[in-house]
């Protein structure tokens, strides 16, 4: 356990594939509680114990407690996969394709019903332009306008 819960979500407007690359840092003993509660089985993530299953449970989790919403439209996200980092994981998402992003909310409920304290950080970046979001289990989502 540790003193902190929080995650770090990065989403990068690519203008040349059309879509939002979504990069999420999460602690891997927090994703394991939440999956354990949620699927019964102990995944052991970025372990050499790693449940067979892991991965599709992962990506489910995050599919069901992240989204994005760009100019009143809601997203499809493909889950890419995961990588581990010392204490960390990283999980990888893009987009459907959406030409002219100008109003984005984003929806993130990860380990927040899990974890009182939890803190989930996004950052949005969309060419020189980039704004930052707090949410927790109090406040799920939050909106931006692209420039401004």
């Amino acid at each position: 356990m540790h003193e902190f819960y929080v995650s770090i979500t990065e989403i990068r407007y690519n203008p040349g594939t059309e879509r939002f690359e979504v990069s999420m840092r999460i602690f891997p003993d927090d994703l394991d509680r939440a999956l354990l509660e949620r699927s019964g089985i102990h995944t052991q993530l970025a372990t050499e114990l790693e449940h067979m299953q892991a991965d599709s449970l992962l990506k489910v989790y995050i599919l069901e407690d992240f989204s994005l919403e760009v100019n009143g439209e809601e997203l499809q996200l493909n889950y890419l996969g995961k990588e581990p980092e010392s204490n960390a994981i990283w999980c990888y998402l893009e987009s459907s394709r959406i030409a002219e992003p100008k109003h984005m909310t984003v929806r993130n409920m990860i380990l927040t019903e899990y974890f009182p304290d939890q803190v989930n950080i996004i950052q949005v970046y969309h060419g020189k332009w980039n704004k930052g979001l707090m949410l927790d289990r109090q406040k799920i989502s939050g909106s931006l306008s692209m420039g401004e």
